[in-house]
């Protein structure tokens, strides 16, 4: 089976508490063979518009729970797919809240670059079909 990542087209919008940790997110993801989306820490407009071509959205750590929270909650609002796709949380506390939402999986930061793409990797295999494009779907 082909890892999704190894697709040019498996797309990560990476909403970040600051540009530094986003871009560093960025490039990190960048060499892992995915392509990135950065949203900034507080979006205006539609948060699908935002989400436009992506596969899994990454929330930066140290990110005002507010904001990800509103995210979250407003992801599916008018593009219903954007509703199931897989959300993964850099947590920099086990203690932290997140949203009680099955598509929302917590990631503790920092962690190793395998880590993270191992569990982006499990996301995406575990998110609907119709959250992945038919030319990122699973091949076996």
């Amino acid at each position: 089976m082909q890892r999704l990542h190894e697709h040019p087209t498996t797309t990560i919008a990476i909403l970040g508490a600051d540009k530094v940790v986003g871009r560093a997110l960025c490039a990190l993801l960048e060499s892992s063979g995915y392509r990135t989306l950065p949203i900034e820490a507080h979006p205006t407009g539609v948060v699908d518009e935002l989400l436009d071509g992506a596969h899994l959205v990454l929330l930066a750590p140290r990110l005002d729970r507010g904001v990800r929270e509103a995210f979250i909650d407003a992801m599916g609002k008018s593009t219903p797919q954007n509703a199931e796709m897989p959300v993964i949380v850099l947590s920099t506390s086990i203690e932290e809240d997140l949203p009680d939402k099955e598509r929302v999986t917590s990631v503790p930061w920092p962690s190793e670059t395998k880590i993270l793409v191992e569990r982006i990797e499990e996301a995406l295999l575990d998110a609907p079909a119709s959250t992945i494009s038919t030319t990122q779907a699973r091949r076996e």
